[in-house]
């Protein structure tokens, strides 16, 4: 079982997932959880953090699951701007419109990284 440091500071630790994380704000976490459920029937075991507070970002979470992780995507310019270079891993925006991106961009990028390890 994925073992996830206790709730100490800013970002919400939405679903456990050891090979992308996806990082989200209130407005964006709905989709990220969606699209979670979806890459997880696909075996791809998909994080989703919640930053609560920006643009202050939580580096204790981030570096936590940036040790974990292939690869993280923020999923707007707001939550990229407060993780850029805090998470310990490759970090991508996506900058797509709906969840069929998304997924597509998340196979992409571990697609990608897959013969970085």
């Amino acid at each position: 079982m994925l073992h996830a440091p206790p709730f100490e500071g800013t970002m919400k630790v939405r679903n456990k997932g050891v090979d992308f994380a996806l990082l989200a704000d209130a407005e964006t976490a709905p989709m990220a959880m969606a699209a979670a459920r979806q890459l997880s029937v696909c075996g791809i075991s998909t994080a989703v953090l919640e930053e609560t507070a920006l643009p202050e970002a939580d580096v204790r979470t981030l570096q936590y699951y940036g040790g974990i992780v292939r690869c993280m995507a923020a999923m707007n310019e707001w939550v990229m701007q407060a993780v850029r270079g805090k998470t310990g891993c490759p970090l991508y925006q996506f900058d797509g419109e709906g969840e069929a991106e998304l997924l597509a961009m998340v196979r992409r990028r571990l697609r990608e990284t897959a013969g970085t390890e």
